[in-house]
């Protein structure tokens, strides 16, 4: 038997899964009626035509207020996807998602409605089911625009973990079936796909595209066959009347066993409709908040059917009333009241001890993948470009991470002996019980691969900052060496000669430095093949051609399979945390930039070693052409010395020097000329006019001398 709330005033409004927990209790007539009961029973004309203009009034209110939850998700919508243009994280889609589901249940109880109304031959039914209809075609547009704009990239949220196990359909737990009771007139309408197919992508959009190997079997959602109205109670609270008072059964034409009859009857119906409920009812909720409202829901039942007991006890009274034959029969129904209220008081107490465990067990792994998420969000989101030189900071975060992950093992391993406890007991949640457990240890599973990849960012990146503070330290060093062998080695034919000859020593000195410099300048060269390239990560600098990156872990998804080592194609990097990258079968798919590192050759680290070398050279050079000048000044000077002393002689000076002393004096101006011709061969300051000159004055001198001995050898004769 189907129990709608379609007649009540107290339900007007759809219930959603997130709704309130309050039982339906109303005075005195019941709240649920079946639907063959609805059209035949003996109501008056006017009065049922009544009832479904109330129904009718109902569903033009429900599309109103689903059209305005369609309206608030697709603004929202618009303003993620400029964010997307724009780079920015996401931060509706939670919302929208909530929106969505909202309105996915409100056309759950139109259609219940509208089978009434159809069943009921009310006038403007099929103008309702167009506009249901057009509802319902808004929703799969909009839910397919939603699986365009979030499929193109997303960082998780905390809000979207707590729905990382289900999507949309999974939160409401299908209960559809392709067998349906509406009426050909309301299914090509309303049914034509469904409200989903298996497959639906907004409703995957919802799970975790950075663990993508989290796919807990879901329920398809809604089936392209119809909608079940039967089904409806399982999206729902579970509902619940007050059975009769036996006071309001009072008439003047029933004698008092007759009432005590209809009394009795009516608690064996009340426990048979709520057993029917309790055996139909196989929804235990996929997530926190779903788990919550159905306990919260079957607190409310269990106190009503607590409280039967009140009835039972003034039913159990009422016996002694009857006279027989009825006694009889009054007995033997009492007697089934009682058996089957213990079985209901049993299931419903059974029920409630399965969802207390339920719920501990879900907000426990809730928690947990809430922070696992947190952890996640942070490592994916990290700026690993050139722009974020301080890797410290970020090895000290990770030291502390990894430190929480050892202490936070003990208590995601224990939340999973907890889930392994209540499969071993059969817990009739399995589905969900499995879903959390196998979302936990993906997501702990895939926080350690991103630790492991921000190990090795850490690496590279510190080789990579290291590099280039290397690489700069070594420009400045050079240049200011540059400056000081100019500033302190320049010399011209004023230099002292003192001056340049110990100038010439520290020289040497700074020469075997700068020999020794080589070896650093020789490692920044071979480093700089090996260094790694950040500048692609940096959004601002986008890729003009695809370049080639390595994963360097797993990762799966719908759409995409990587291994690690793998090398793919980077196609755009307008997203700092995700890229789109192609794989080698040639798969395109958003991805996580954090999963790959971009191999060398780094053109500016190769430039800036080149750079470096090319300045180590022209120092060197430098030093020796100023080593030059100095040994080409001094060889001037003593050679300058030979020349004045001999242009200083007469004839009197040489008859003072001793035999052989001649020759010595000549010996040492061609010496000491030879010595400055090859000092001056690369020297920059003298010309091949001033060697020339200086070479007729060697000569001059020489014959100078010559003359002087040859009149110094007259004036003896």
């Amino acid at each position: 038997m189907a129990y709608l709330s379609g007649i009540s005033s107290v339900s007007n409004s759809s219930f959603t899964s997130f709704g309130s927990s309050d039982t339906l209790l109303t005075e005195p007539e019941p709240l649920q009626i079946n639907s063959s009961v609805f059209l035949n029973n003996s109501i008056a004309y006017g009065s049922r035509l009544e009832l479904l203009q109330q129904i009718a009034n109902r569903v033009q209110r429900d599309c109103v207020n689903g059209e305005d939850k369609l309206a608030l998700a697709r603004t929202s919508l618009q303003s993620d996807a400029k964010r997307l243009e724009s780079g920015i994280q996401f931060l509706n889609e939670a919302e929208i998602a909530g929106y969505l589901l909202e309105c996915e249940n409100i056309l759950r109880q139109q259609v219940v409605d509208i089978q009434i109304l159809l069943d009921g031959k009310f006038p403007f039914a099929d103008q309702l089911v167009q506009r249901v209809s057009k509802l319902r075609d808004d929703l799969l547009a909009l839910r397919d625009e939603c699986s365009s704009v979030y499929n193109r990239g997303r960082t998780l949220t905390t809000e979207q973990t707590k729905r990382m196990i289900t999507g949309i359909t999974q939160s409401l737990n299908s209960g559809f079936s392709q067998n349906t009771s509406l009426t050909p007139a309301l299914t090509p309408a309303l049914t034509p796909g469904g409200l989903g197919t298996p497959g639906s992508t907004f409703p995957s959009s919802l799970t975790p595209c950075l663990t993508p190997s989290l796919t807990p079997a879901l329920t398809p959602g809604l089936q392209p066959g119809g909608i079940d109205p039967g089904g409806l109670r399982h999206l729902k609270h579970m509902q619940i009347r007050k059975p009769l008072q036996k006071s309001s059964l009072a008439d003047p034409s029933m004698t008092e066993e007759e009432v005590n009859m209809k009394f009795v009857q009516d608690l064996l119906n009340w426990v048979e409709e709520m057993q029917l409920q309790f055996d139909h009812r196989s929804e235990w909720g996929s997530d926190l908040p779903s788990v919550e409202m159905h306990l919260e829901n079957h607190k409310t039942v269990h106190r009503a059917i607590e409280e039967f007991q009140m009835s039972l006890k003034e039913a159990k009274l009422s016996e002694i009333q009857m006279n027989i034959p009825l006694k009889i029969s009054y007995s033997e129904k009492l007697s089934k009241l009682e058996k089957q209220y213990e079985r209901l008081l049993d299931c419903s107490r059974e029920r409630q001890s399965h969802l207390e465990s339920l719920h501990d067990f879900v907000s426990l792994a809730t928690q947990e993948l809430i922070w696992l998420n947190e952890k996640e969000e942070e490592e994916v989101a990290f700026d690993w470009s050139d722009r974020n030189s301080n890797v410290s900071k970020k090895r000290d975060y990770h030291a502390d991470l990894m430190r929480e992950l050892d202490e936070k093992e003990q208590v995601i391993k224990s939340v999973q002996d907890k889930a392994e406890r209540l499969l071993l007991k059969n817990h009739p949640a399995r589905l969900t019980i499995e879903a959390y457990k196998a979302a936990m240890q993906t997501q702990w599973s895939w926080i350690l691969q991103l630790c492991s990849c921000v190990e090795q960012h850490l690496k590279e990146n510190a080789v990579y900052f290291e590099f280039f503070s290397d690489a700069k330290e070594s420009m400045e060093y050079l240049k200011s060496l540059q400056d000081a062998i100019q500033r302190k080695y320049s010399c011209d034919q004023t230099s002292s000669l003192h001056r340049l000859e110990d100038l010439i020593q520290e020289s040497m000195d700074e020469k075997e430095q700068l020999l020794q410099y080589r070896s650093t300048v020789a490692g920044l060269v071979g480093k700089a093949k090996n260094i790694v390239q950040l500048r692609p990560r940096n959004p601002d600098s986008p890729v003009r051609s695809s370049i080639p990156v390595k994963a360097i872990c797993d990762y799966r998804q719908i759409e995409i399979t990587i291994y690690k080592d793998d090398e793919c194609v980077l196609a755009n990097n307008s997203h700092r945390a995700k890229w789109k990258v192609i794989n080698p079968a040639g798969n395109e798919a958003m991805v996580p930039s954090v999963c790959f590192t971009v191999p060398p050759p780094n053109k500016e680290a190769v430039d800036m070693a080149t750079r470096t070398e090319q300045l180590y050279q022209n120092v060197l050079a430098l030093w020796h052409h100023s080593h030059i000048n100095m040994k080409s000044v001094v060889s001037w000077h003593y050679l300058m010395a030979d020349i004045r002393a001999i242009r200083n002689w007469n004839v009197a000076s040489i008859k003072t020097m001793l035999p052989g002393e001649h020759q010595q004096v000549l010996s040492n101006l061609q010496s000491h000329f030879d010595e400055f011709l090859e000092d001056s061969e690369e020297s920059e300051v003298f010309t091949v006019a001033d060697c020339a000159q200086l070479e007729r004055d060697v000569v001059t001198c020489k014959e100078y001398y010559q003359e002087l001995l040859r009149s110094a050898e007259r004036g003896k004769i």
